[in-house]
């Protein structure tokens, strides 16, 4: 298969085209930027490089499209690689809205094409280690997730909402992913808190998050674009619990350590290396040469609802008592 990257993105410079050069189904990898001039030094599996987004969906032979650019373009390249009929994978949040990811996943299925959002944290093999934990320690009571990172550049897209901005975009796709890979569905009784908003900009600058997940246990998670780093997800089961660092960025070259606890005795857990990109690329090509789409569509689906769900417990915050 063929590959083209809408976007020369960071993201896509560091994680998604190493992970391409991985990936044994994808053959060539090409480049669209409007933005950045063609690299001189190459790329692995190099194909072309475009300075015309519509250009490279109309000339381009590639099979699948990547689009690693500002959230709010998403959802116009998107659609555009569909209609070119390309099946596309997108970098979270896969659109802006519910409506938008509704709109995106008819599109694929009348074409008969796949659309998935690279939200790759869970495609680390420690996940299904942890789903093995809480069939022996559950049930599962309490999820608590920290996501918080230094205030970006001004420059930065992400603080600017023209650009689909804002903490709760970039960062609610990890809550409902983990709502959903944790919870086995959608979650209820969602209530939430905003932080700040940028004292420039105005974009949203972090959201705290409560919600009764749909096998039972406690969701909370904080996510900010304002503070000390923290990466980290704390899962406790009825008898068990395991703390994890970095979980939701880990570098491809990172061993991934689990504080296991079990009735009181701890454990360090060490976990190989694995790239995540690389592992979601491979999932997705997989899916693609089985032409078994609807997992991944259903996976976009139900986190584009919780995030909705988070974006409206957020818009009708609980009262104050004083």
């Amino acid at each position: 298969m063929r590959l083209l990257i809408l976007g020369y993105s960071s993201i896509a410079q560091r994680r998604v085209i190493r992970a391409a050069a991985q990936t044994a189904a994808i053959s060539e990898v090409s480049i669209a930027s409007k933005s950045r001039a063609e690299p001189n030094e190459g790329w692995p599996k190099r194909g072309h490089f475009f300075a015309d987004y519509d250009l490279a969906l109309r000339e381009s032979q590639a099979d699948i499209v990547y689009v690693s650019l500002p959230n709010a373009m998403h959802e116009h390249w998107v659609l555009a690689a569909l209609a070119s009929g390309k099946h596309v994978l997108v970098d979270k949040p896969a659109m802006t809205t519910r409506e938008a990811c509704e709109r995106g996943v008819k599109q694929a299925r009348l074409s008969g094409r796949m659309l998935a959002e690279a939200t790759v944290f869970d495609y680390h093999p420690h996940f299904e280690a942890l789903r093995g934990f809480l069939a022996v320690q559950g049930p599962l009571t309490h999820v608590d997730a920290q996501f918080i990172i230094p205030p970006l550049p001004a420059a930065n897209f992400r603080n600017h909402t023209e650009f689909g901005g804002g903490c709760l975009l970039d960062m609610s796709p990890y809550a409902a992913g983990l709502m959903r890979i944790l919870g086995g569905g959608l979650p209820s009784h969602v209530t939430a808190l905003a932080g700040t908003r940028h004292p420039e900009t105005g974009v949203d600058m972090g959201f705290s998050v409560q919600a009764r997940l749909a096998n039972g246990g406690i969701f909370s998670g904080h996510f900010s674009f304002e503070g000390e780093y923290q990466n980290r997800l704390l899962i406790v089961a009825r008898s068990g619990s395991v703390m994890i660092e970095r979980v939701f960025s880990p570098p491809a070259d990172h061993r991934m350590e689990w504080r296991q606890h079990v009735r009181n005795v701890e454990t360090v857990v060490t976990f190989e290396a694995a790239d995540t990109f690389a592992r979601f690329l491979d999932a997705a090509t997989r899916a693609i040469a089985a032409d078994d789409h609807e997992p991944l569509h259903r996976d976009l689906l139900a986190d584009a609802e919780c995030r909705a769900r988070i974006a409206a417990a957020l818009a009708d915050p609980p009262t104050l008592v004083r």
